[in-house]
């Protein structure tokens, strides 16, 4: 395994880069939709389920401190057991970053460039993000420490200066709110993006010190800050337009004007997304590389993560467009993640209680008389 060292606050950029990725540009549109004025509501208990899944999570590498998550469920489960549990997470992780790819490349394809083919955009992200992995988890790490107070900085200033715009009749709309019903519709806001956050035990051997502060941390802020958002695109653009459009937060950009010189600021948004896309894809085939060397033995990362954008390419365009993305995401993306980031885990950690019950003695020896 590689001799990195994280300190606490590279593990909160790096949690907040990766639960912000591709969230803002492609949840509130659809969010929206499905609770209207009461999106902002959703994402609030959504980022409450996903810090206590991250505790969940710390709990369970408490037990195994400086294994990954592979290594945890070989050590668990046997060499065969755990063997296959480790490969459906090397798919898990091949999985999420074809995905974040396909997201970025319709992003460019969409706004940017339509005339560009799909695969043009996968190969030019993934090289980049290849030549990031055979860096090592540091050097990204200390690009999302360099990245994000700019990200932070350009994404809430051109906010607050569209809040000229705010009109509070979008949110007295006739649409009654029923609580489980809204929660079972927007489930997947529970998956996407908090229970693919499972990804960072593989980084947290790596983490020197206050991990938990850290990653929980990371996820609260991305939470507070995804509410916020929902909250201002809500009251801007208003529930019936913002729930019609497929990236609401870019049109707001689109349309910013600070004086009747400066307008069209989109350029700056679109920056923001493909920084915080590529780290987050990059900290995605990362995990994924690790896993393969850490299951085969292998230490050349290089080896395996060149090959691996292939597989990466071909599989982002499993799906024909982003409409069929976002029906599989409201489908099935809830079911399953339940797999990886609980139905695994627990298994782990009832399998670690019956071990430490077996080595506690019987009976306690009486004082002697």
């Amino acid at each position: 395994m590689e001799n990195a060292k994280l300190s606490g606050w590279q593990m909160f950029t790096l949690t907040f880069i990766f639960t912000v990725g591709t969230t803002f540009i492609l949840l509130p549109g659809k969010l929206i939709a499905d609770a209207k004025q009461y999106g902002w509501l959703v994402t609030i208990w959504a980022f409450l389920y996903g810090v206590i899944l991250a505790a969940f999570w710390l709990y369970l590498a408490k037990h195994y401190p400086g294994r990954s998550l592979v290594q945890i469920a070989v050590q668990v489960l046997g060499k065969w057991a755990g063997g296959l549990v480790a490969f459906l997470y090397i798919l898990y992780f091949i999985q999420i970053a074809s995905w974040v790819t396909r997201n970025a490349s319709d992003f460019m394809h969409i706004n940017l460039m339509p005339r560009t083919p799909l695969s043009i955009f996968n190969i030019m992200v993934l090289l980049v993000c290849a030549y990031a992995v055979v860096k090592g988890i540091e050097s990204i790490a200390m690009a999302s420490e360099l990245l994000t107070p700019y990200i932070f900085i350009a994404y809430w200033i051109p906010m607050t200066v569209m809040l000229t715009e705010w009109d509070w009749r979008n949110f007295d709309i006739p649409y009654h709110f029923q609580l489980w019903t809204t929660i079972a519709n927007t489930n997947y806001t529970l998956a996407f993006p908090y229970m693919e956050t499972v990804s960072f035990m593989m980084l947290f051997p790596f983490v020197q010190r206050r991990l938990k502060t850290a990653f929980i941390l990371g996820i609260i802020t991305t939470g507070i800050a995804l509410t916020i958002s929902v909250f201002f695109i809500i009251g801007i653009l208003g529930v019936n337009r913002s729930s019609h459009l497929i990236y609401p937060i870019y049109i707001i950009f689109r349309e910013m004007q600070f004086t009747g010189f400066v307008e069209h600021l989109e350029a700056i948004i679109s920056v923001n997304i493909l920084f915080i896309v590529f780290l987050k894809l990059s900290m995605l085939f990362y995990c994924a590389v690790l896993a393969i060397c850490q299951l085969f033995e292998l230490k050349n990362r290089a080896v395996v993560a060149y090959p691996l954008i292939w597989v990466i390419s071909a599989y982002s365009l499993f799906f024909a467009n982003i409409i069929e993305n976002v029906e599989w995401v409201d489908k099935y993306l809830f079911i399953y993640y339940t797999l990886y980031a609980i139905v695994i885990p627990v298994v782990l950690i009832a399998l670690t209680w019956l071990k430490l019950q077996r080595k506690k003695p019987l009976y306690k020896e009486g004082p002697a008389a």
